[in-house]
């Protein structure tokens, strides 16, 4: 029997095997000195997007800008102590850059489903299957510490609520939970409009967003985390600001546009340090304008920035983890804190501000490593078995090309 060999010049990633030549059914004469090689697709993987390494790196920063602000309250509220002169105290900003992001990766990731056959079903399993397995892991986490903490009751109907993220008049086990309602209420509403013809996906989406919002201001109702003020809450402006974005820069870079929207989002920034109490004496629907406009302009400034430059040129990267374990981070950090405030006595650092700082910094530092480690030891294990049972599907699935003879 003659046989052909896959020989020298193979990419790497190809597989060489040995064939019976006359099976390939491409010669007809014998198969002496004859050499025909026959590359093979590599293994099934996942087609996955490039990673925007300043998106992922501005979601670290701002996940720890959130630990600091939890921190600040709680050092308020339990030691009465302003720490670092109550700086992270005040303002949802940090939420309000999370809130655009989520509209801008929700839209940039699934828009290509619009007006597909049951894109509705498929969008909803994916992020639950994203969203669901660390809340729940962390939220039972949370009611066993309840449960040998003195003093501390469960509450049956938080913990059901809190394990679905449904919306609640007090906030959940996992305390800044509390926005994966709000998450989970845009995603309805992205579901539902994937499920209309393409061409009436965005339009449609950005009409009910507008009609929520002004049916919010015309009949008075007051922003709230739940009741009627969470349906009309102006945080859905902030997602509709990512969608926005997401749609204008798409499949665009531009340096100079990059910079500039970074360098109006800066500015959003520094004036909104210096007119605080301006900006929170304005109705809470101009607020979230505000952060919706500054918070798009800098998130789309960044993604049209580094598409512009060479990989290996791009400067803000995420080196400690801390863009990919935002999530755990975001929702493992409330732990650490409760430990520390109901364990330590306010007595023990004596009244020496700058060494109470000092403390407080440090524990906020473990707060981030705790969840890294949550995001090492529980996020991605969690992730990894949820892909096993084939219920997430991150990417494309590419299936394995026949196997193709290059003469």
């Amino acid at each position: 029997m003659d046989w052909l060999a896959c020989s020298r010049h193979i990419h790497p990633r190809t597989t060489c095997r040995l064939f019976p030549a006359r099976t390939l059914g491409c010669i007809s004469e014998p198969a002496d000195d004859i050499l025909i090689l026959v590359r093979f697709m590599p293994p099934p993987e996942i087609v996955t997007k490039p990673l925007l390494h300043g998106i992922q790196t501005l979601r670290g920063i701002f996940a720890v800008l959130v630990v600091c602000h939890h921190m600040g309250v709680h050092s308020a509220r339990h030691w009465t102590h302003d720490w670092l002169g109550g700086i992270f105290n005040d303002s949802t900003f940090r939420v309000d850059f999370f809130f655009v992001l989520s509209g801008f990766v929700l839209w940039a990731a699934h828009r290509s489903d619009a007006g597909a056959p049951a894109a509705t079903r498929l969008f909803l399993r994916r992020r639950f299957w994203r969203l669901y397995p660390l809340l729940i892991a962390l939220s039972l986490f949370k009611v066993l510490l309840l449960c040998v903490v003195p003093g501390r009751d469960i509450n049956f109907t938080q913990v059901f609520c809190s394990l679905l993220a449904l919306p609640q008049s007090s906030f959940p086990l996992i305390v800044s939970a509390w926005t994966l309602s709000f998450e989970m209420y845009f995603m309805v509403l992205l579901a539902l409009c994937l499920a209309l013809p393409r061409q009436w996906v965005l339009q449609t989406l950005l009409a009910l967003v507008a009609l929520l919002a002004i049916a919010g201001v015309l009949l008075d109702i007051r922003p709230s985390i739940s009741g009627a003020g969470f349906f009309t809450h102006p945080f859905i402006l902030e997602f509709a600001a990512g969608v926005v974005v997401a749609e204008c820069i798409r499949q665009r870079h531009s340096q100079l546009w990059g910079m500039l929207g970074c360098g109006l989002a800066l500015l959003g920034l520094i004036f909104s340090a210096f007119q605080h109490d301006w900006l929170s004496d304005q109705p809470v629907i101009w607020q979230k304008l505000f952060w919706a406009a500054v918070f798009a302009l800098g998130i789309g400034g960044m993604v049209l920035w580094e598409r512009s430059c060479a990989v290996e040129c791009w400067w803000l990267r995420d080196h400690w983890y801390l863009g990919r374990a935002s999530y755990s981070i975001f929702l493992s950090h409330g732990i650490v804190l409760m430990a520390f405030f109901d364990s330590l006595n306010p007595q023990l650092l004596g009244s020496n501000p700058y060494l109470i700082n000092l403390f407080f910094l440090l524990v906020v530092a473990v707060a981030v490593l705790f969840g890294l480690v949550v995001y090492r030891w529980v996020e991605r294990p969690l992730t990894r078995w949820c892909k096993s049972l084939g219920r997430v599907s991150p990417g494309i699935q590419r299936t394995p090309a026949p196997q193709i003879p290059l003469s």
